[in-house]
């Protein structure tokens, strides 16, 4: 079950940003990873807002998320947000194929593992 949660503050483990980019030219970025204020997966609503020298950023429902660590492949949690918002078989093509059309995208590298 995936829900709606209000403005807070986040601070993100096992994260990663992802890329959108419609063929109509829209684009966003978004925050994905493991919570640990509150132990739940996370993915956030647009970046507004983003200082990567100190991993911190502000999204559109005016959360900020504080990024610790490196970026990697998102907790299996936030995999599973991301399965359940776009489908599995999408996502996994987006993200982890040869075959992606570059609609989704990380951000930041990570080793390919679905």
């Amino acid at each position: 079950m995936l829900i709606g949660l209000s403005k807070s503050e986040v601070q993100l483990i096992n994260w990663n940003i992802i890329q959108l980019s419609l063929p109509s030219g829209e684009s966003g970025e978004f925050f994905i990873g493991y919570s640990l204020k509150d132990s739940l997966a996370r993915f956030s609503t647009p970046i507004v807002e983003y200082d990567e020298i100190k991993r911190l950023g502000r999204t559109r429902s005016g959360s900020t998320y504080q990024l610790l660590g490196q970026p990697s492949h998102p907790c299996k949690d936030g995999m599973h947000v991301l399965y359940e918002l776009f489908g599995k078989e999408h996502i996994q093509k987006e993200l982890f194929s040869l075959e992606a059309s570059g609609v989704l995208s990380f951000k930041y590298p990570i080793n390919k593992k679905p």
